[in-house]
């Protein structure tokens, strides 16, 4: 992606943002649109959706990776279902990472099928059925936040601590896909990325779900990053249905707590 406009970080907006308003108006009306224009499948298997309010980078990469190394670790199959970006494979298609490549899947799938089971699908229905079909016990869903296919057990907003939610404008006013007022009463999570100083000056806005901090970048350097629990501490959560039989039948929940 394009880097993103200096003036979509600038308060109070620009004179250029205060002129593109409308068009960002429009935008938000479509994926408001777009979010009630069908019912979400609800699979039978936990769906936990990362994702953003922001368009670019925000650091959901890394939580994704981080998020699904914690799950496995405690024993749950958990799959990545991601729309596979920048790729022409339209699947459901499980990423080898050491057949297939970037051209194929999308850079970031390819990255996070060296920790875990990932699927690439345009059709994430399709794509969590196949991760089902496959013996996952839970998807998290990379970066479907504004995707209505699926629903979600557990959503998670990811945003970059150091710009935060911009100008509070629209595409192509802004930064945002969707208001953030909008947007957060759907999420059940509020994780911010970035180092210490970044951390004190964002200020999640009145109304966000819980707040959790994610140290680190919000780059793909996943090395930098610390252990699962400390992005998503098993003490700041409470407890969610985050476990279910192997099998996509009917539902049964063990509870469990991140």
């Amino acid at each position: 992606m394009s880097r993103a406009p200096d003036f979509w970080y600038l308060r109070p907006p620009t004179p250029l943002a205060r002129l593109l308003s409308p068009l960002g108006a429009v935008y938000a009306r479509e994926t408001r649109r777009r979010l009630a224009g069908k019912a979400r499948l609800r699979l039978d298997i936990p769906v936990i959706c990362v994702g953003n309010l922001n368009a670019g980078g925000t650091g959901k990469t890394p939580t994704v990776i981080h998020l699904q190394q914690h799950l496995l670790g405690l024993g749950i199959d958990a799959h990545v279902v991601s729309r596979g970006h920048g790729g022409r494979a339209k699947g459901p298609l499980r990423v080898d990472e050491r057949r297939h490549d970037a051209a194929l899947t999308g850079d970031e799938p390819l990255l996070m099928a060296a920790f875990g089971p990932v699927w690439v699908a345009d059709d994430r229905q399709a794509g969590g059925r196949a991760a089902c079909a496959a013996g996952a016990q839970a998807i998290i869903l990379d970066d479907g936040f504004q995707d209505p296919a699926l629903a979600h057990d557990l959503a998670i907003v990811v945003v970059d601590a150091a710009r935060g939610f911009g100008n509070g404008l629209c595409l192509p006013a802004g930064p945002l896909r969707e208001p953030v007022v909008r947007g957060l009463a759907r999420a059940d999570l509020l994780l911010s990325i970035g180092d210490a100083a970044a951390q004190d000056r964002f200020v999640p806005p009145p109304d966000a779900p819980p707040h959790l901090r994610g140290p680190g970048s919000t780059g793909r350097d996943t090395a930098s990053w610390p252990s699962p629990e400390s992005v998503i501490p098993r003490n700041s959560l409470p407890r969610w249905p985050l476990l279910a039989p192997p099998s996509c039948g009917p539902r049964h929940w063990t509870i469990i707590s991140l």
